[in-house]
Order: structure tokens, then sequence, then C-alpha cells
């Protein structure tokens, strides 16, 4: 056990306490110095079983705690810290962690999850945001309602519009520079104002392929197709030619079956209902942007 104070590792004040908790001798020392090293407090276990006898007296600010440990395996010893306590923010940090350990971890309120080898310095960062944001810095994953951004961003169509004013209107609103990023969606409604599903770049180019060139084993293919194509479709309206069905997720969604939906339909972006109402479209950038921090990273410039 190692209880030498450090300058605070957040600024003036008490050192933040860490109680490290790993049955590998030679990780735990050299982990522990390199933690001191960058300012924390560090106490620590070499079992489950000696962090429980610890944990009152050492009062940490944050437990880090091994998975596959003998005795008591970390996820034991997180239940058995929970039952003494449901707010002492704990990290799992393991070699040895598989998927399914990572969900019952996280289904028992750690704030984060991280594989050895680490890097102390990214360590120590993990460490003090965690301590600072929300919720006492519990693992909580934001959902499809935190990411998505509004319908308003979006330019409204109706389906017995013809196909030539919607290729205006998106065009235009991907052109336009005071949008707040690229826009290649639409909003689609009927004439009773019901949502019926974003139009995409991507439908429209759907919708300029003759029909034929889809069922014909022997489509051929020649110069002036398109712009012949172009001529006879201007006019009709979106409904007679927009033939994909429309998908959309709930708010409360989970984020991985958003993201499903979206990779199996190869889409960029998704409507997010609220009893059948359009509240928010969730962007492909945006849900990437959520998994660099996910995975510990800042989003540059």
């Amino acid at each position: 056990m190692n209880t030498h104070v450090n300058a605070n590792a957040k600024g003036d004040g008490p050192a933040i306490r860490l109680l490290l908790v790993d049955d590998e001798e030679d990780f735990r020392q050299a982990a522990g110095r390199a933690l001191e090293r960058r300012g924390f407090t560090v106490l620590l276990a070499e079992s489950g079983e000696a962090a429980l006898s610890m944990l009152a007296d050492a009062n940490p600010d944050l437990v880090i705690l091994d998975l596959r440990m003998p005795g008591l395996s970390g996820i034991e010893t997180l239940d058995r810290i929970r039952e003494r306590t449901g707010k002492l923010p704990v990290l799992i940090l393991t070699g040895h962690g598989t998927l399914q350990n990572a969900f019952e971890s996280i289904h028992m309120s750690i704030v984060d999850f991280l594989q050895k080898p680490v890097d102390m310095d990214q360590l120590a960062a993990r460490i003090r945001r965690l301590l600072e944001v929300e919720e006492g810095g519990r693992l909580r994953e934001r959902g499809g309602a935190e990411l998505m951004v509004s319908p308003d961003r979006y330019p409204r169509l109706y389906e017995d519009e013809p196909i030539e004013r919607a290729v205006s209107v998106l065009w235009k609103a991907f052109n336009d520079p005071d949008a707040l990023g690229p826009v290649r969606s639409a909003r689609l409604y009927d004439r009773r104002e019901r949502f019926l599903g974003l139009l995409r770049f991507s439908d429209l180019l759907e919708m300029v392929i003759p029909p034929f060139l889809g069922v014909s084993p022997y489509s051929t293919y020649f110069t002036g197709m398109l712009l012949a194509q172009c001529k006879v479709l201007g006019k009709q309206s979106i409904s007679d030619l927009l033939t994909t069905e429309r998908v959309s997720v709930n708010e409360t969604t989970p984020l991985m079956e958003a993201i499903h939906v979206m990779v199996d339909r190869h889409l960029i972006t998704l409507p997010v209902l609220r009893r059948g109402k359009l509240v928010g479209v969730l962007r492909e950038t945006d849900i990437v942007g959520n998994v660099l921090e996910n995975m510990g990273g800042t989003r540059g410039s």
C-alpha cells in the first residue's frame, strides 16, 4: 500500500485518492508510481478482498479495478463495492476482459472500461475528466435524443411535389453558405402534415435510374440515357417514383440499434420520432464523433 500524498491532480487542495486493485505485482507497482508522478495519491491492493478491507479507511475518490483476479474477481469485487456504496466511481482496467465482462460492469455502474496496456498520460486524463463530468463520473451512453440535430435544419417537401422541385430544393440546401454543415436530406410530408421520412440525394439518384435496368439481365447503357430520363422525370411527383422504404427510430431507441439501421440501410441521416412526430435527425458525423469520445479521444477542429 502506498499512502504518499502529492499535489492535487486537478489543482489546489487535496490530491485525488485512487485505490488501484490488481494482482499483478509489477503492473501494480509501476502504475502506482506513474500515477503518483502525475499528481495522484495512490493506494495499492493486490486482491479484491484486500481492496474491500481497505475501502472504508482509504476513502478513495475512484477505484481502478482489475477484472480477472484470483479469489474475488473484478466483477465480484465491484458487486461488493456496490453493496456498500452506489456512488463510488469504479474504473475497470484489464488485459483479459471480454465484451460480456464489459457489459456486466457497465450495468453495475462503472465509470469507464480500459484495456491494458494503457498510456498513463491518457489514464490520468481520463480519471480527471471522469471525476468532473455529470452523474459523478458514471459511464453513461449518450442517447440518440442527445446527439440528434433539429429537423428545422432540413428543408420541407411534400410527396405530391415534382421531382424537379425536390432536386432544386436539395441542391440549394446543400450549397447554402449559412447552413450549419452540408445538408443532404429533406423532410418529406403529405398534405395532412404527416411526416413520411427523409428524402436524400441517394433517393434522387435511384429515381433517375429507369426501372428496366433493374429487372432485365440484358440491360444496356448508352450516352444520352441520363439526359432523356431527366426530361421524362422532371414533372413527375416524388410519390410516383419513391420506392425505397422510409425508416426511422424513436427517441428512446438504443444508439447501437440506430447505428445498425444506418449501416444496414447505408444511411447518413436517420429521423428520430416522438409519438410519430419528427423531433430530430441523427447524422453519421455526430455518431462518429460520439464513438471517438467513447474511445477516450476528443473532437479536434
